[in-house]
């Protein structure tokens, strides 16, 4: 496990099953309610520390020559992992644990749940135990032994870790696309191609036209026939006139223009087998919207982050009516 890999996960974007309660029409049970609520609190733990341990392991893994083998002590730059925000961690701890216990039981979704959490809960006890000895500079006093004595440990659950985001990001996107289906399927039934139909549409079409492109070799060919697909789907809505008059669709319009933008952007660079140059590389490690690289497929996901943030605004807005 000498690098972590950059997965770019689609789990931020089913923060939208409030959406999926919020645009149906029909009365929700106690159980619907649970339910949502117990997607939510997984999900809130999911984006509130994938990132951050993502980014705590580059940094700790990133001044070795080996980080399978770990530390030699000879290194003269060397760095802690880091810690996350404590309201961040608090997002998986007491809420998942009330949210796990939670009925009815998500069969599907549960266990990889427990295991996320699980996970996250022993990989961070080490986390902290890790950046305390860097940030005091301990190694200076024993000779660097503590640099190697935490270091099997400390990879070994970063590894446990990462296989359970795998396997809990999976579960949530699977659950999220059946209900999202099952939604569409109601709502054009019972309001026909409503504003909440292209809402929860719109999100969905840019989710998979995302995952498409952020694959590691995009098949451009089928990437082209889902933009031609998402543009027609805008197209569409303008078309039928939904949501004239109100702004925060206006938001809404705007953001997925962005995402139909940066995906033919994300195409092209594909098309053109042009890599990330090292001054681009380096201004992705500096973080922020606008150094994102165009045609790149983290900016592609900025793009699609934006639009199911708005989406999620124009929900809140309209449960506030």
């Amino acid at each position: 496990m000498s690098q972590c890999v950059s997965r770019l996960s689609l789990a931020a974007a089913i923060a939208v099953a409030g959406l999926l309660g919020a645009c149906s029409k029909g009365a929700s049970t106690a159980a619907d309610t649970q339910g949502v609520e117990k997607v939510n609190a997984y999900i809130n733990c999911f984006n509130a520390v994938e990132e951050p341990i993502h980014q705590g392991f580059q940094q700790y893994t990133g001044w070795m020559k080996d980080a399978d083998a770990g530390p030699t002590g000879k290194e003269t730059q060397v760095r802690g992992p880091g810690t996350v925000l404590s309201h961040r961690v608090d997002a998986c701890n007491a809420p998942m644990v009330a949210a796990l216990a939670m009925t009815p039981a998500e069969p599907d979704l549960d266990p990889a749940a427990r295991e996320y959490q699980k996970t996250f809960v022993e990989l961070y006890a080490l986390i902290e135990q890790a950046d305390r000895y860097y940030s005091r500079e301990d190694y200076l006093r024993d000779d660097r032994s503590g640099m190697r004595i935490q270091h099997a440990p400390l990879m070994q659950a970063y590894a446990a870790f990462f296989a359970a985001g795998s396997a809990l990001d999976a579960a949530l996107e699977k659950r999220e696309d059946e209900r999202r289906a099952a939604q569409l399927k109601e709502i054009e039934a019972a309001e026909g191609r409503s504003l909440a139909y292209y809402q929860l549409r719109i999100v969905g079409d840019g989710k998979r036209l995302t995952q498409l492109l952020s694959a590691d070799a995009p098949d451009v060919a089928l990437a082209r026939t889902e933009l031609a697909a998402f543009q027609a789907l805008l197209q569409q809505a303008q078309d039928d006139k939904v949501g004239q008059g109100d702004a925060m669709w206006g938001h809404v319009e705007r953001s997925a223009d962005g995402l139909a933008r940066d995906a033919g952007r994300r195409i092209e660079r594909v098309q053109e087998n042009k890599p990330l140059t090292r001054g681009e590389q380096m201004l992705l490690q500096s973080g922020g919207r606008a150094s994102l690289p165009q045609g790149s497929a983290e900016a592609l996901m900025a793009s699609y982050n934006d639009l199911v943030d708005m989406a999620n605004r124009m929900t809140r807005v309209s449960g506030a009516r």
